[in-house]
């Protein structure tokens, strides 16, 4: 008969190869839903006789670098963005992945504030394209809408005259106030002249190459199921035609409700997630089920990480909601550590000589990892840039987290198997980045609860995120090192 100990390890490696497949699993079904939600809002807006592509200005951040370029600026208001001009002013408008201006060719501006300025529009068909200009003529000199069909402008590319480009990768507003004043801009749309004809669902191997007519949206299956081979093929569809609409295969399209109130529901899902981590700590809860407030606790500090990760206050800007996710965890950690019952074993920063190279093993892969497939040498600046947010990661999960664990669940395995799927989960949808993260803290977390020293983790941590950042590519199996809506985002 097998001993004890054999035994043990045989069901903590089935256990860590079950949660590998889960792992997958979820990544790769997270992000499919997530491509379907997408591609049927698209399918819904272009049903409607409108187009997906819009944008609500609200905030600096909702438009490129968070400020306009020339001589204006721009403030926040409740239900307009405010641009203050005193000379020619730009305001570049956020594209995922290229505008469709053969689908829609009808730019809206609602504005709340208006001033008779002359307003250009600038766009490049690809972002290493020559520029094109056209003059759209004046804003109207009192609030409300203005529309101007891009296709009976003058445009010019590259100083030569041109027809209107089929597509926009950059698409800015350029305005010449004659003097200093200040217009509110409400919602700026593109718009198809008439509905547009849903052509499909087509799968993607009989999809042709040649461009649809302006009138017709092609409906594109996807084949791919693993998450970053199906965002490729969705992005390599969209650099083909703009204006498709990308669902997975199988996926039947048919409209789907606006989402309304979902700033409301992320500030709600943060205030739960604040009053939980408020009761967790309550001295009464712990003096009656003392074992399940420590089974709690760590699973608490990392909600707010899991919350960005699910596409809570993540957005393709960093947000007020995710730098409030991430303040919540830290400080939540920081309490904890103040907090600690007696029973938890100690750690600290520096460890023997002897075992500091331990943590260092995971970089042989990565480096192997690089030398085959790396794009482009690291950068000792993207190290530094690194550092601290693998310093914040390692310290919740190992000095917070595992370490609760191991005396909540009595098991080292255990202890090392759960840290290592909540840090996994932490950097959901994206799969690989998923598996990675799952099998180097598997090592990491055993390593730590072993030895007890965090700065060599950390230090393995970031140099091996240092060599996957420059592997990392749209097309290949490790997309990029994003986590939430922006591993989501498209490219352009």
């Amino acid at each position: 008969m097998l001993s004890a100990r054999p035994l043990h390890l045989i069901s903590a490696a089935g256990a860590a190869l079950a949660l590998t497949v889960l792992l997958a699993l979820l990544g790769d079904a997270l992000t499919r839903a997530a491509v379907a939600r997408q591609g049927l809002a698209a399918w819904t807006d272009w049903h409607d006789g409108v187009s997906p592509w819009r944008w609500a200005l609200r905030q600096p951040r909702d438009v490129i670098a968070g400020r306009a370029f020339g001589r204006g600026r721009l403030a926040a208001g409740a239900d307009a963005l405010a641009l203050e001009g005193w000379g020619p002013v730009q305001v570049g408008l956020r594209l995922t992945h290229p505008a469709p201006l053969a689908q829609a060719p009808v730019l809206q501006l609602d504005l709340r504030r208006s001033r008779p300025w002359p307003l250009t529009l600038i766009v490049r068909p690809a972002l290493a394209a020559p520029q094109c200009t056209a003059a759209a003529g004046m804003l109207p000199r009192r609030p409300g809408t203005m529309r101007v069909d891009l296709a009976t402008l003058r445009w010019r590319c590259n100083g030569h005259p041109a027809p209107m480009p089929a597509q926009a990768a950059m698409l800015r507003l350029a305005f010449a106030p004659p003097q200093r004043a200040t217009i509110a801009l409400d919602w700026v749309r593109l718009r198809p002249p008439v509905s547009p004809r849903l052509e499909g669902p087509i799968p993607l191997a009989r999809l042709r190459a040649a461009p649809r007519a302006p009138g017709t949206v092609p409906v594109v299956w996807l084949p791919a199921w693993f998450s970053s081979r199906l965002l490729a093929q969705r992005d390599a569809l969209w650099r083909q035609h703009p204006a498709a609409v990308a669902l997975p295969a199988g996926v039947v399209p048919h409209a789907v409700p606006q989402r309304r109130h979902a700033g409301l529901r992320a500030d709600a899902a943060i205030g739960a997630c604040a009053l939980l981590m408020a009761l967790g700590i309550l001295p009464s809860l712990r003096r009656r089920v003392p074992r399940m407030t420590d089974a709690l606790q760590p699973l608490l500090a990392m909600a707010p990480v899991l919350l960005i990760a699910f596409g809570v206050g993540d957005s393709q800007a960093p947000d007020l909601r995710s730098g409030m996710l991430i303040l919540l965890a830290l400080g939540y950690a920081l309490l904890l550590a103040r907090l600690e019952p007696a029973n938890l074993r100690p750690w600290r920063l520096c460890g023997p000589a002897s075992g500091a190279s331990l943590p260092l093993l995971p970089l042989l892969p990565a480096a192997v990892l690089w030398l085959l497939q790396g794009r482009h040498a690291p950068q000792a600046i993207e190290l530094a840039r690194y550092l601290p947010w693998a310093a914040l990661q390692q310290f919740l999960v190992l000095a917070v987290v595992a370490r609760r664990l191991d005396a909540a669940l009595g098991r080292r395995a255990a202890a090392v198997l759960a840290a290592a799927a909540l840090f996994a989960l932490g950097h959901a949808p994206n799969t690989a980045l998923m598996l990675l993260a799952f099998a180097a803290e598997l090592y990491w977390a055993w390593c730590f609860l072993r030895g007890g020293a965090l700065l060599p983790v950390v230090l393995a941590h970031a140099l091996c995120g240092t060599l996957l950042q420059a592997i990392a590519s749209d097309g290949g199996w490790l997309r990029s090192l994003a986590i939430g809506a922006r591993y989501l985002g498209g490219t352009g």
